[in-house]
């Protein structure tokens, strides 16, 4: 398994890259990532040098007002040489076909992708590999893994993506109370639901709303069973601010990756307590019939 981290802002790249195979940025096309091109470019040369891979995310759509922009950024992304493209819009794999990237897209459908067949669709259109959505039980991520080994990436740490929405729930609340605040990109905001207490994070930018999970995902008990068919693990650092806190959930996958067993989960959650959870890894997201 090939470990990745999501550099959404500046980070300490010295500090973090040792610990992992390569990092994922990005600018355009997707939310949440505050780098300038230059940045970009100088983070991608900082990998190069260590021997990093180095991929962009577009995992957003592209509007029709859109398309010079999208082929003036995958002119800069082609011109990095990335290792990998992760994107949602159909409409980029058919602009990436004029540059020869197809084989570099990685598919990230976010809540989309939930089963082999569909996997199995998006591969045979000739891109490099998918990921899967996080909200799947752990037998039916085991059962994608099985039908695609080395095909498959997952987010293996972060908040998880639970809602997106084109409605402005941010810019709507604020005007209906007629307060100005400064809301746009922020990821300071939480939304607290009338009968739940937990807070989960909310984002709103030019694209839509974005909604996360309060807790942190984890599966440090699963990935034993797992990495051997994952293609890509990917720690998502949205949200996240301690640096030590990243560098010690990479530096520990890796331990875990590469067959060490002196991980020990208790002193990692006394070190760096959080609201931890394994997702729906054991429960079901939809209501059946018995």
């Amino acid at each position: 398994m090939e470990l990745l981290f999501t550099l959404r802002k500046l980070r300490p790249l010295e500090k973090l890259l040792p610990f992992a195979d390569g990092i994922i940025t990005g600018k355009y096309f997707t939310t949440g990532y505050h780098l300038s091109l230059d940045e970009i470019r100088q983070a991608c040369r900082f990998c190069r040098a260590f021997h990093k891979k180095f991929y962009i995310v577009m995992d957003d759509f592209v509007c029709e007002d859109e398309k010079i922009l999208l082929y003036d950024y995958l002119d800069f992304v082609d011109s990095l040489g990335v290792d990998g493209i992760y994107f949602h819009d159909l409409g980029i794999y058919n602009a990436a076909k004029s540059y020869g990237l197809v084989n570099k897209l990685i598919y990230d459908g976010k809540t989309v992708l939930c089963n082999s067949l569909d996997s199995a669709f998006m591969l045979d259109q000739g891109i490099d590999a998918v990921q899967i959505s996080r909200e799947l039980t752990l037998s039916e991520v085991k059962e994608i893994l099985k039908n695609h080994s080395g095909k498959v990436d997952m987010q293996i740490f972060g908040h998880l993506r639970m809602s997106y929405s084109r409605r402005r729930f941010l810019s709507n609340y604020f005007r209906q109370i007629n307060k100005d605040y400064d809301y746009l990109g922020k990821e300071t905001l939480t939304l607290v639901e009338e009968q739940r207490e937990y807070r989960m994070p909310i984002v709103e930018d030019d694209d839509g709303t974005y909604i996360y999970t309060d807790y942190i995902f984890e599966m440090f008990d699963e990935i034993c069973d797992l990495k051997k068919d994952i293609k890509r693990g990917i720690v998502d650092t949205l949200f996240i601010e301690d640096d030590a806190l990243i560098c010690q959930v990479l530096r520990d996958y890796r331990r875990i990756n590469k067959g060490n067993q002196n991980f020990i989960k208790d002193s990692f959650l006394h070190n760096y307590p959080n609201d931890y959870s394994s997702g729906y890894f054991y429960q079901k997201t939809n209501i059946t019939k018995e």
